[in-house]
């Protein structure tokens, strides 16, 4: 009981990889052709382009999507800060959200057993395999984040925008009352993304 951490390990540290929009492209593609399972290629394309964490899409079911005012709610039971997230259901993604839903059933991303979402483990396992199969350096789904919010702040996007594109509460006082997602905002936002991103991916084929 006397152990102290130091004696054990070292504290993680915080990441710090941004990708460029070549980088992003190129894992794109490398997810395009690679023979993983719809579910598994579907989620992390999903995941480059809507900066969410690993668990709060993996986890999705058909019924967090509204098909009419086109967002996606999100659980605070599958929020790592245990709060909504409310995001929009842009165009370029629209695709990719019909393809899942025509092809699996209430669990949108399913592993093995299709009642059930893909593991943790299964999700890493894949991504793992991508990285190695490239030449860009050590990366992770995590950065897809760092990288669609660096990238958006180049673009003059702010704070605020971005950090509910995060699923991030704001700060101080703002966080007790203002409760707006801005919606519209993080729309263009993300309409802005994909458009570069797709860009280069059309651009490297």
């Amino acid at each position: 009981m006397r152990i102290a951490p130091r004696d054990v390990g070292v504290q993680a540290e915080t990441g710090s990889r941004v990708l460029t929009y070549t980088e992003l492209a190129q894992i794109w593609i490398a997810i395009e052709r690679s023979r993983a399972a719809t579910s598994n290629k579907l989620l992390h394309q999903m995941l480059m382009l809507w900066g969410a964490r690993v668990s709060e899409l993996r986890l999705s079911e058909r019924r967090e999507f509204d098909l009419t005012d086109w967002v996606w709610t999100d659980p605070k039971e599958h929020s790592k800060m245990h709060n909504v997230i409310r995001r929009p259901i842009f165009e370029q993604i629209k695709p990719l959200l019909e393809k899942a839903m025509n092809t699996y059933d209430q669990v949108l991303f399913s592993g093995a057993d299709t009642c059930a979402p893909i593991t943790i483990a299964a999700a890493n396992r894949y991504i793992q395999r991508i990285r190695e199969s490239m030449d860009i350096g050590y990366w992770r789904a995590h950065d897809f984040r760092r990288t669609l919010v660096t990238r958006l702040s180049e673009e003059g996007i702010a704070p605020h925008v971005t950090k509910r594109m995060l699923g991030h509460e704001l700060a101080g006082v703002m966080a007790g009352y203002n409760k707006h997602d801005w919606i519209e905002d993080q729309r263009k936002a993300y309409e802005l993304h994909a458009d570069k991103l797709l860009w280069h991916v059309k651009r490297g084929t």
